[in-house]
Formats: C-alpha cells, sequence, structure tokens
C-alpha cells in the first residue's frame, strides 16, 4: 500500500491510477476484516489524498470509533476535516495524533499547514 501512495506522489501521471489502485487494495481488505482499523486508517489518507474528504472521514470515523490509537488515524481526520465544514474540530485531532505514535503500516495524508 506504501508503494502505490509514494507512486501517486512520485509521479503525477501515475496519481489518479496509484490511488485507485490503493483504494481498491483497501476496500477488498476491508470486505475480508471490516473492523480493520489499520485499512481504514490508511483508506482515509487514500480518500483524503483524493480530494474525496467526506467519505475519508466515514472511514476515519470508524477508525475512531473501533478505538484506534494510531496518530495517523487522528492526523487523517484532521486534515479531511480542514477540507470540509467540520474545520473548527481539525485542532483537536492534530493535537491528539500528535501525543500518539503512528502505525508502522498505516498511511498519512498529506497536509500542508501553510496551504501551499
Amino acid at each position: 500500500m506504501s508503494r502505490l501512495h509514494q507512486e501517486a506522489w512520485r509521479d503525477p501521471a501515475q496519481w489518479e491510477p496509484a490511488l485507485g489502485r490503493a483504494e481498491r487494495l483497501l476496500r477488498e481488505h476491508l470486505e475480508a476484516e471490516p473492523r480493520c482499523v489499520d485499512a481504514l486508517t490508511s483508506l482515509g489518507a487514500v480518500l483524503s489524498d483524493a480530494g474525496r474528504h467526506l467519505e475519508a472521514l466515514m472511514a476515519l470515523r470508524r477508525a475512531e470509533g473501533l478505538g484506534s490509537s494510531d496518530a495517523n488515524t487522528y492526523h487523517n481526520l484532521a486534515v479531511a476535516m480542514m477540507n470540509t465544514s467540520e474545520r473548527g474540530k481539525a485542532r483537536g485531532y492534530f493535537e491528539k495524533a500528535a501525543r500518539l505514535q503512528a502505525g508502522a503500516g498505516t498511511l498519512q495524508a498529506y497536509f500542508d499547514p501553510h496551504g501551499h
């Protein structure tokens, strides 16, 4: 998964195909293991990076509801919130993410705090 995510960032021509493949793989995994917090967290990152922030919020809220202790879950929630009407709640999620450890097998959504 990480390879596809990196490929999307490395080669603009591969952006949509790589994120699409990553999304399909994560959704297939979630069909078999619907409560997999790592897959939900990574799906949230992929959807957010694809500009599908409301969908990202749904996946990430599921991960949060399942008790995720992964910093990437909360970072990704904050990123998605920054891009929706929930922007005002994002700071608390960024702060929570800063207090936790990122999971080795999860992806982190891109966020530029300076908006560049």
